[in-house]
């Protein structure tokens, strides 16, 4: 029966929406979720599902402490990608004075990725809107038949149908370095989870201090040891001993770079590659230009000269580059830079290229044995602190996650062959044990980085959402 002007229409003849079940709810899950729901223009429900009541933080943007910054500046982090400047605009209503090169701290981000989310909650309605569960997700099974839905279920029973299944998990814990040179570690000696709450408590102010790594979670551990009030002695070891860099200074007027020209001439082998990118920036820093406008001009064309590589090739840039390349490439905030620079000046901190060979308990606390880089001979420390600040696992096999064991035991995911992510295809389509893209289960995160490399910030990830929710609003 057709209804007459301003008869309710009965839910019977109302089209059923579209279900999208994303199953995370940190940047990439619940940036996702609001580009779905911001562009749908047909009914759409999109269950966002987090084992965690707290939606749109995450690891990264979860932290409290107004110490902790974010590496980019405010400027660059927009989480929406058609709306460059919206992360500024949301900090100057509570702060006027902030710039587009300010760093500003990582709890007002993860504020700003909730106000985002619960903005585009209320904009829905009755056929379009947002479903917010907080359950663990424990098995997804595939559509029974090309019309068939798939179901996501929940520890408590509970299953969700879904049309399309999004994978929004992020990296996994850090890979504990120790544990395998020693099973049984006195209590407290091995923090292998800086970022667990409450890690570095148990680290008292005159504990000397091996920090596994010198990266970006080597800077943070060191200023938060810094701030509560520890006093003993800090080593970082890396397989290069390379320090890590910073942003440029406010009020530096970056140069113009064509990274599209720039890329190309980088041919397509890792070789010609390094050899292209040394000129280029050789060049540059010639005419007292920075080396940072080369790296950064790069970005946007990162993903093309990675799969332009062989397997090979890959493999032999993450054995020889990829140090030399982070380094440069993950800058940390000049504040932070200058503390941490300002620990190592007054010998708090100690910078090697070295791995830790042996780990032994003592009275005094751990007897270590490193090997320096370029065959020097053995060194022998004592410490009674190691902190792992290796950063987190890509390593699908060792995920700790019955979820993602349990995707791999079905063939619906597979790891890439340099271990650094799980086989995607360009519509973000999860390619499953037999080479066919499963049309009905997606991925989007940091594990992208198998098939991109350039995948784990901002920038990147908030285009890969907006592209992401246009081939689901597509029907893909």
């Amino acid at each position: 029966m057709t209804p007459t002007p301003g008869q309710p229409t009965s839910d019977s003849a109302l089209p059923q929406p579209r279900t999208v079940v994303i199953v995370g709810a940190g940047f990439s899950g619940a940036v996702t979720a609001v580009q779905l729901l911001r562009q749908a223009h047909t009914p759409l429900r999109v269950i966002l599902v987090n084992e965690s009541g707290r939606m749109a933080r995450g690891l990264a943007y979860g932290t409290q402490s107004a110490a902790h910054v974010l590496n980019v500046p405010a400027g660059n982090m927009s989480a929406l990608d058609d709306v460059p400047d919206d992360f500024l605009r949301y900090c100057r209503w509570s702060d006027p004075q902030v710039q587009p090169g300010s760093f500003v701290p990582r709890r007002l981000y993860g504020a700003y990725l909730d106000a985002l989310l619960s903005a585009a909650e209320v904009r829905g309605d009755a056929q379009t809107g947002l479903l917010r569960v907080v359950g663990r997700v424990v098995s997804i099974l595939p559509p029974a038949g090309a019309s068939g839905r798939a179901q996501v279920l929940l520890s408590s029973g509970d299953p969700l149908q879904a049309d399309a299944v999004v994978l929004a998990f992020g990296h996994f814990p850090p890979l504990d370095p120790v544990r395998g040179l020693l099973a049984d570690l006195p209590a407290g000696a091995c923090i292998n989870d800086p970022w667990r709450a409450g890690a570095l408590a148990a680290v008292r102010p005159d504990d000397d201090v091996l920090l596994i790594g010198a990266g970006l979670t080597a800077v943070d551990v060191a200023l938060a040891l810094q701030r509560q009030g520890h006093a003993g002695q800090l080593l970082s070891i890396s397989r290069r001993g390379l320090a890590p860099q910073s942003h440029r200074r406010s009020g530096v007027v970056p140069s113009a770079v064509d990274g599209a020209a720039l890329a190309q001439a980088m041919g397509s082998t890792l070789r010609s590659a390094v050899r292209g990118l040394r000129q280029a920036t050789a060049e540059r820093m010639a005419r007292g230009e920075d080396w940072r406008d080369v790296v950064g001009a790069l970005r946007a064309h990162t993903p093309a000269l990675w799969q332009r590589w062989s397997t090979a090739d890959r493999a032999r840039f993450l054995r020889h580059v990829r140090p030399h390349w982070e380094v440069l490439r993950h800058r940390c905030a000049p504040e932070a830079f200058d503390a941490f620079t300002a620990l190592v000046g007054a010998g708090r901190l100690q910078l090697m290229a070295a791995r830790l060979r042996a780990v032994q308990p003592c009275a005094g606390g751990l007897d270590l044995e490193l090997a320096p880089r370029a065959g020097q001979a053995t060194l022998r420390r004592r410490v009674q602190v190691v902190i792992n600040c290796t950063g987190p696992s890509a390593d699908l096999n060792r995920s700790g996650s019955p979820l993602i064991a349990g995707l791999l035991a079905q063939g619906l995911l597979v790891p890439d062959a340099l271990g650094l992510g799980l086989a995607v295809d360009p519509a973000y389509k999860v390619v499953g044990r037999h080479g066919q893209a499963l049309p009905w289960l997606h991925y989007i995160g940091p594990l992208l980085k198998a098939r991109d490399w350039e995948a784990t910030a901002v920038p990147e990830l908030r285009s890969h959402a907006m592209r992401l929710s246009s081939v689901l609003l597509a029907g893909g």
